[in-house]
């Protein structure tokens, strides 16, 4: 690192106190944001805490290597990015006081210049700002992609869940299972029911699973043949399907598709089909039949 360089790093870290005060002056109250000026007091002296790391990270950005520049900032947007996704900080609020911070960052660079003892040269300049620059943007790209996987990540966990929880199988009887399905069934949750179904039915160990239909207000030719996939892998497994609550208008749509439920069995009352599990399951515990 040459003389100008090491001068410009020691005149930054010095300075980080200041530009930490200067940059704190650009926020505004967004409640519940970190960046928020209405931000606990905790919080506050944690951003303080941060900035400067961050303030310090691109002084040494100035003498470091692209892999070792590139190592450090990774390691530190991982952490921020994380830090960040659990409060309410928008990823705008992040981008637009990553602007801030570039801009009183080159000020100093330029006061620097100005103050210094030091010959600083247009290039001296270029080059520093140059560099910064590179790790500016680099910390920008990592930043984001961190965020918005952190935030993928947990929108899949939440859809995942709601999935679980708008397919659950609920045990009546040792042997018999009910599942309602509500809403609309597209390829996603068809998969999702397909699945989750399965296991719950071989964990639960039962013998025959309701499928109450009462809640789908269409069915066409794909969620037809997912409903038969279905039937026919509880089948694999040892599970006898019936279906109920089939709506008068979801029967002419399927008749209309030309769908055929023929060789499925069916009933029209949820309560009438569980009566009449429960009276043969009663006849089989009799007759010494599992």
């Amino acid at each position: 690192m040459d003389i100008k360089t090491k001068a410009l790093y020691d005149y930054l870290i010095e300075h980080t106190p200041s530009f930490t005060q200067e940059w704190l002056k650009c926020q505004e109250i967004r409640t519940g944001s970190h960046y928020s000026l209405d931000a606990p007091p905790e919080i506050q002296e944690k951003i303080k805490e941060q900035n400067g790391k961050y303030f310090k990270l691109m002084a040494e950005s100035l003498f470091r290597n692209e892999q070792e520049m590139k190592k450090a900032i990774s390691d530190w947007t991982k952490q921020t990015a994380s830090q960040r996704a659990n409060s309410d900080t928008s990823l705008s609020e992040v981008t637009r006081n990553g602007g801030h911070f570039r801009r009183l960052m080159l000020n100093y660079v330029e006061r620097f210049a100005e103050q210094t003892e030091h010959q600083v040269t247009i290039k001296d300049l270029m080059d520093w700002v140059q560099k910064m620059n590179i790790a500016f943007d680099y910390v920008m790209e990592t930043f984001t992609n961190n965020f918005l996987n952190i935030l993928l990540d947990r929108l899949s966990s939440q859809s995942n869940l709601i999935n679980e929880l708008s397919a659950p199988v609920i045990t009546l009887t040792d042997n018999v299972g009910l599942l309602p399905i509500i809403g609309d069934i597209d390829t996603t949750r068809a998969k999702s029911i397909l699945e989750t179904t399965l296991q719950q039915s071989t964990e639960a160990g039962i013998s025959y699973l309701i499928i109450d239909l009462s809640g789908v207000v269409m069915v066409d030719t794909m969620v037809a043949q997912q409903i038969f996939h279905l039937i026919e892998s509880l089948a694999l497994i040892g599970v006898q399907t019936i279906l109920t609550g089939i709506r008068p208008e979801v029967a002419m749509t399927a008749i209309q598709l030309g769908i055929d439920f023929s060789e499925i069995q069916t009933e029209n009352s949820l309560k009438r089909v569980i009566l009449t599990l429960a009276k043969k399951l009663n006849r089989d515990l009799e007759t010494g039949h599992e």
